[in-house]
């Protein structure tokens, strides 16, 4: 498949995302199993592909990769409290489900809970005696999740929900898979120990009993009433808590056990005749795949009915073609039985296209180059800053000591030239990693920002307009056909990190301001003119809901060009005015980002009014908060801090060695706005460091680059 191909496969699955998509609601029968299986990662997807006595099982149906990301560390229960609450969360510790009788620590849990709560736990009745302290515990994050609400929201409108199995490792008991179908009194439901039987060569001695689980279950769907169950499928996470202790050929022999006996019990299931809908899906990845960075969780989807019918799995949420979010599993599951007063979540119910053939090879084969980006994102990025800085350095140096030198002179507008021109190149490059090792991917960078630097230069009369007018329109561009080139690029969001998945990420929102400001140098269009036409469109972009989706990159703009037309056009006017005239511009860019959102695709932003006029006040401080710690995180800890540091620092030298970067009124007005837009970035974006950066970095190049051009 060629480049032109996979652009216009990426741009019609947001259109199908859009217009054309297949909620669970409309499914028949409205049973939905869930089969939890903690540690399964797509390693076991590859090897089922491969070695699978069912290949056809996992051909079929739909598959996706979950972003699997908790309020806090990763771990399975943190985890699966975020897949149960829909929102990020926290586990709390000695956090488990009991039934009457069970012992911990030679004390008799229904007691020890009767003794803590006051409450009694009929028998058959799963409970769990640290639900207030789990409650306490997330009301105090700034995402305040709501404990039990899935299984609280099934009740109420009626819907039986049932849980079977455990992932105990010897005296570890770990049934965490009840955090699906518990109220939010703590209790559910089901049954933990018949679920499994004794196993002696099998890790913790116990295997999944299949043929009794399939017996329950088909208790359940032949009944007619709608149900939901939960199936914690826990071998697979017992043989890796044991695996350190194992043999290494004994290991790999239990490991194809473990495998095959899952996808026994899921073939059976699927045969068994009656109207039934199955979800898989791992809460968590097993410590193997997380050490090699594959941190992104598998999810199929079958309909027993039409087993051999293939599907996408599509998310409003990430709007990305095989990425999902943990956050969109619980509104799928009430949307599911119809529900559909799915306010509290951010996340959005699931939907599904039909597909002519299989999805897998398409799925692992995008899948496997997510990862390999996420792998290498460190390592890249921080060659590529450290580059950067380096090259701001030796411009510095030419400048202030061999600025009269035309060799010199030359070589640092080819850096310059070089320096400005990567962004591009990172946007338009991402998927020769499919064909090209990291390490080769870099190298070539490096050269063709250098021999791109030399040809603009060389050729084109004017290097600054020419490179800010080809970032301004790939970018406008990409944001058209669905971010399909900025959701890999090194300088894109990660669906791995899951900080954002849509619209324009900081580290182009950065770029994308620059450059659109560094077109108004122009002389061919009258200025005013330009001003507007450039402004509008950055902000139209900016805000919408459905292209640039990024509030404080929108508010940032606003308040550069608002600075640009108050210094270029009424530079007399007092203090009192100015501070009237730039509380004005912040108020009507918040009316534009919230009639930007009146359309029917969904964004963060729109989430975030609607919390708002319901008087939600405390989100809007959370969120506040939240993006206030991220900033000193990255800050504390990012590679783009030296580049940060760096820019800021000179920008600040040179305006104190030399009063006036340049001398012409139009370009040093440009650098003045170029420097209030950062600095808005910096304030108003949850990773403003490092929007920051990278505006910074573009004004510093170009206000280089004329100083040069001046001598």
């Amino acid at each position: 498949m060629n480049i032109l191909k996979k652009i216009v496969f990426s741009y019609l699955i947001i259109l199908l995302i859009i217009c054309g998509k297949t909620t669970f609601a409309e499914e028949l029968g409205k049973k939905l199993t869930i089969i939890i299986v903690p540690d399964f990662s797509f390693q076991e997807v590859k090897w089922l592909k491969e070695n699978g006595e069912q290949q056809e099982l996992w051909m079929a149906g739909g598959m996706s990769a979950m972003n699997i990301r908790p309020d806090g560390h990763y771990s399975y229960l943190n985890n699966i409290v975020t897949i149960a609450s829909g929102t990020r969360s926290l586990g709390v510790e000695g956090w488990n489900a009991y039934v009457n009788g069970e012992v911990e620590n030679k004390e008799v849990v229904n007691e020890l809970y009767q003794q803590w709560t006051g409450k009694v736990v009929d028998d058959g009745v799963i409970f769990h005696p640290m639900l207030h302290k789990l409650v306490d515990k997330n009301k105090q994050t700034t995402y305040r999740s709501q404990i039990g609400i899935l299984g609280e929201t099934l009740k109420e409108h009626g819907i039986e929900s049932f849980f079977i199995g455990n992932s105990d490792a010897g005296s570890q008991k770990v049934r965490y898979g009840t955090l699906l179908t518990m109220d939010q009194e703590g209790r559910s439901d089901g049954l933990i120990q018949e679920a499994t039987k004794k196993s002696a060569g099998s890790a913790s001695g116990v295997v999944m009993d299949v043929d009794y689980i399939i017996a329950t279950l088909s208790t359940i769907n032949n009944s007619a009433d709608p149900s939901f169950t939960v199936v914690e499928w826990g071998d697979l996470h017992r043989l890796y808590q044991q695996k350190g202790n194992m043999t290494a050929e004994y290991f790999l022999q239990q490991y194809a056990l473990t495998l095959l006996n899952l996808e026994t019990f899921l073939s059976e299931l699927l045969k068994k005749g009656y109207p039934q809908n199955v979800m898989l899906l791992s809460p968590m990845v097993h410590s193997d795949a997380y050490q090699n960075k594959e941190r992104l969780a598998p999810i199929f989807y079958w309909q027993s009915t039409a087993i051999s019918a293939n599907y996408y799995l599509l998310s409003s949420t990430t709007r990305q073609p095989f990425v999902v979010s943990n956050l969109d599993i619980a509104p799928t599951i009430l949307d599911f039985y119809g529900i559909k007063d799915l306010g509290h979540f951010f996340g959005k119910p699931l939907q599904k296209k039909a597909a002519s053939n299989s999805t897998l090879e398409e799925g692992l084969s995008k899948i496997d180059l997510m990862f390999l980006i996420f792998k290498t994102r460190n390592v890249v990025l921080s060659s590529y800053i450290t580059l950067l800085v380096i090259l701001l350095i030796m411009t510095s140096v030419i400048i202030m000591f061999r600025d009269q030198n035309n060799t010199w002179k030359h070589v640092a507008k080819t850096l310059l030239i070089s320096g400005i021109s990567s962004p591009l190149l990172l946007l338009l490059t991402p998927y020769s990693l499919n064909y090209l090792e990291p390490n080769i991917y870099l190298l070539l960078l490096i050269v063709l920002s250098f021999l791109t630097g030399f040809l603009v230069l060389k050729f084109i009369p004017n290097p600054i307009f020419f490179i800010s007018i080809a970032l301004f329109i790939t970018i406008t561009v990409d944001l058209f056909i669905g971010n399909y080139f900025m959701q890999r690029s090194y300088l894109g969001y990660d669906p791995v990190i899951g900080a954002r998945y849509y619209g324009i990420g900081n580290e182009y929102a950065g770029v994308y301001l620059i450059s659109g400001l560094l077109l108004l140098e122009s002389q061919r269009i009258k200025r005013w003119l330009l001003v507007t036409i450039v402004g509008i469109t950055q902000l139209f972009l900016l805000s919408s809901a459905g292209l640039g989706a990024n509030a404080g990159a929108t508010l940032s703009a606003a308040l550069m060009f608002g600075y640009f037309i108050y210094r270029g056009y009424f530079p007399k006017v007092n203090w009192r005015k100015f501070l009237l005239i730039f509380f004005g511009i912040v108020v009507i860019t918040l009316v534009l980002l919230f009639l930007m959102q009146l359309n029917k695709q969904e964004s963060h932003i729109g989430y975030a009014f609607s919390r708002m006029f319901e008087g939600d006040f405390q989100y809007i401080i959370d969120t506040i908060k939240r993006k206030l710690e991220m900033n000193w995180k990255i800050f504390r800890f990012s590679n783009w801090t030296q580049l940060f540091v760096t820019t800021y620092l000179l920008i600040a030298l040179y305006l104190w060695r030399k009063k006036e970067i340049v001398t012409r009124g139009v370009r040093r007005l440009l650098i003045q706005a170029g420097v209030v837009g950062s600095v808005a970035l910096l304030l108003l974006n949850d990773s403003g460091v490092v929007a920051a950066a990278t505006s910074m970095f573009i004004i510093v190049c170009t206000s280089y680059y004329w100083v040069l051009d001046e001598v």
